[in-house]
């Protein structure tokens, strides 16, 4: 039976809230209600209905590595150890321990735009389990010598992600596109001799109660619980002055990581757009006309997209090309990751796959645009269905100021996008400055003037 809800927005005041509903459907598709509302301190809300004994809980911070300055880098990272890191009597700031021992599941994540702490947990210990996260994030409490773990634990842990050729080409990448703003900065932790429990708990008490960048997101809950629970836990923040740093982008910059006899990697990326904007939408569906990650562009028997098509034309041996959309609350990043087993082979791979996002912008057909919105669709479905999905894309939309939407909301702002959008979008990508970042032997790599 299909589901149908008729959208409603209210924009008149509740007492102690504004409240916004949207519901539309989706293809029949039975999708999660969602229901944002906003506490008179300014605290978001957002609450998903889903039944189940586990019930899912996200305080999310509009607070990333783009706030931190030079004295204070890499604290979010720290404070991701030391809230979860453990002394022989309690967490290092109190504040995991007690939830973890009534079944919590809990995890503290920081990234560059918006950190989160979100947790698992029986529907009777939600009360406990969101007094715990609350109060340890905005009253942290350790000494100076708990620090030497967690900033151990720090540097080991972003040593080992860097290991990672694409995380150490994307945070390179995010230092070319915003250089000198808060975006530019390292979402790793690299060591900070100046960092103490004193740097610690002033950015947290700067940072982390500003009532007006805070979003709770409970998944298992209807609205006026997750209302209730924020109101007796955030009750007492205030509005403050926490802003994000200007994200300005630079573009035509390039860097190169030398890898000898790995192959060869690129990431070739322009400026994309914030988070829950239509221009994002578009890129994302952009991304499925030219081969979106859904079906990897991996010539030689893999699922032949124009990307696949176009550099197995022009190279003989494997390779990869998919497009990359990333969001932030006023920025972004469109463009492509690329690589071929033959370093030799990666700029060829590379100026095919530029040319098929140009292609784009000459035109579509119908068939290709209806393709594209249905295989988008089908991934929003899928994100929206998975708990850490649904608490990540509602609890940005809700800090980004707009309306935390369900999948049905995404589905039918897709199928709203027309050919023209896509035109336009593409032909603004094509003229923006791009960052090119390599990966391999240096002699084989392309470089930016060979591009564009």
């Amino acid at each position: 039976q299909r589901r149908v809800r008729e959208a409603v927005v209210s924009t008149q005041s509740t007492g102690v809230m504004e409240q916004y509903v949207g519901h539309v459907p989706c293809n029949g598709a039975l999708v999660p209600t969602v229901t944002g509302d906003r506490l008179s301190n300014g605290v978001a809300t957002v609450a998903v209905d889903s039944a189940s004994p586990i019930v899912h809980l996200g305080v999310y911070l509009g607070l990333g590595t783009r706030h931190e300055t030079k004295a204070s880098a890499g604290v979010l990272q720290v404070m991701k150890h030391a809230w979860l890191g453990t002394t022989t009597r309690r967490t290092l700031v109190g504040g995991a321990r007690e939830p973890i021992q009534c079944g919590a599941n809990i995890a503290f994540t920081p990234g560059r735009d918006v950190t989160s702490i979100t947790a698992s947990c029986p529907r009777d210990k939600a009360d406990l389990v969101l007094d715990h996260m609350v109060q340890n994030l905005i009253c942290p409490e350790f000494f100076n010598h708990e620090l030497h773990t967690p900033i151990a634990r720090a540097a080991q842990t972003s040593a080992a992600e860097l290991a990672n050729p694409l995380n150490r080409m994307l945070d390179q990448a995010h230092q070319l596109a915003y250089r000198g703003t808060g975006l530019g900065r390292s979402l790793y932790y690299a060591g900070n001799s100046g960092l103490d429990r004193d740097a610690c708990l002033d950015f947290a008490l700067e940072n982390f109660r500003d009532s007006n960048n805070i979003a709770v997101v409970g998944v298992g809950f209807d609205a006026d619980t997750v209302n209730v629970l924020a109101d007796e836990f955030l009750w007492s923040l205030e509005g403050g002055s926490v802003s994000s740093p200007p994200s300005a982008w630079t573009g035509m910059r390039e860097a190169h990581i030398e890898a000898p006899g790995a192959g060869g990697r690129a990431l070739f990326l322009s400026e994309g757009a914030p988070v829950g904007s239509k221009e994002a939408l578009t890129l994302d569906l952009i991304g499925y006309l030219v081969g979106g990650s859904s079906a990897p562009s991996v010539a030689r028997g893999a699922v032949q997209t124009k990307l696949a098509v176009a550099a197995g034309a022009v190279v003989g041996g494997p390779f990869t090309s998919e497009a990359v959309n990333i969001s932030y609350r006023d920025s972004g990043m469109f463009g492509l990751s690329v690589s071929a087993a033959n370093g030799a082979e990666l700029g060829d791979v590379l100026k095919s796959s530029i040319g098929v996002i140009r292609g784009v912008g000459q035109g579509v057909t119908d068939e290709e645009l209806q393709g594209a919105k249905n295989r988008l669709k089908l991934s929003v479905l899928n994100e929206r269905s998975s708990v850490s999905g649904v608490l990540n894309s509602t609890a940005t939309e809700a800090l980004a100021g707009g309306a935390a939407r369900s999948a049905g909301d995404v589905c039918a702002a897709i199928d709203a996008l027309t050919a023209e959008d896509v035109v336009a979008v593409a032909k603004k990508v094509a003229t923006s400055q791009p960052v090119l970042v390599t990966y391999g032997s240096a002699e084989d790599m392309p470089i930016q003037r060979e591009l564009i």
